[in-house]
């Protein structure tokens, strides 16, 4: 199955950011993260995309009330999170596309800046901010190679606290990098992402298969292997307001049958299996 090609826009058509948001049940990080886009006042002809997958909460009336110049799609049901990405891409009308997630705080001037970075460095195909948690330490954000089963594996259950667990999530999270300074990188978490619209067009729209993990590092391999770099650039930042929904690495039994730990193995197998007869060479 090739991955459905993105119509292309146009030059009257296009403006020039087009900032998408895929929402699930948190809707007072949402708001924060709406506001802190306008409160940046980013000097650019944009738009807001909000997609949410059926909260079932106050979601949509806070959207129609508190921000109706935002686009709002309300879907009747969870669709996953890369068909609802790719519901605001179809839509969308920017030169470059921002992935956010809501729980992002989008700082002054970065919108700007990773515009102007991408058009002065066309070889790069996908530009990473450096994530910061909101005490202002660094996010691993941006990691050395793609997971394996046995990397979720180590990240999510009690394995990684074992020799060989730590050994290989610290490569994976180049735990021995500072962060500080500009790289290529093999894949960058979907939380935050920039992409030209010319590259979606050429490598095509997030696997639908996936309902949630591993779209981001799908995305990021496809956009590699086209010939351009998936880039980490530390002077962007952004402040990640992230927590997984459970802490289960000290319970063998949770790590195992915890739902999204379940749900992000499955992925794994998926992406290893997409990939198992490609004659691609992996990024280690």
């Amino acid at each position: 199955m090739d991955e459905e090609k993105l119509k292309p826009l146009s030059k009257k058509e296009q403006i020039d950011l087009s900032i998408i948001i895929v929402h699930y049940k948190t809707p007072s990080l949402l708001a924060q993260c709406v506001k802190s886009i306008k409160k940046s006042k980013p000097q650019l002809n944009y738009e807001i995309i909000v997609i949410d997958n059926n909260s079932m909460d106050e979601t949509v009336e806070m959207m129609e009330d508190d921000f109706p110049d935002v686009n709002l799609i309300a879907n009747k049901e969870n669709i996953g999170f890369p068909k609802a990405v790719n519901q605001g891409i179809r839509k969308s009308k920017g030169e470059f596309i921002l992935l956010l997630n809501p729980d992002i705080t989008a700082l002054e001037n970065v919108l700007e800046g990773m515009i102007v970075y991408l058009k002065e460095h066309p070889e790069i195909g996908l530009l990473g901010p450096k994530l910061i948690n909101p005490n202002g330490s660094v996010q691993k954000s941006c990691f050395s190679f793609y997971p394996s089963v046995m990397t979720v594996l180590y990240r999510r259950t009690f394995l990684g606290n074992f020799n060989r667990g730590h050994e290989k999530i610290k490569k994976f999270t180049m735990a021995d990098w500072d962060h500080d300074s500009g790289r290529e990188v093999a894949w960058v978490l979907g939380s935050a992402m920039l992409v030209p619209r010319k590259v979606i067009e050429k490598v095509g729209l997030m696997d639908e298969r996936f309902f949630m993990y591993m779209e981001d590092v799908d995305w990021c391999r496809r956009i590699g292997s086209a010939g351009l770099k998936v880039y980490y650039y530390p002077d962007f930042k952004m402040v990640h307001y992230y927590a997984r929904a459970s802490d289960t690495k000290s319970n063998v039994f949770l790590a195992f049958f915890n739902r999204q730990t379940r749900i992000h193995i499955a992925s794994a197998i998926k992406f290893f299996l997409k990939y198992a007869r490609s004659n691609e060479t992996k990024k280690s």
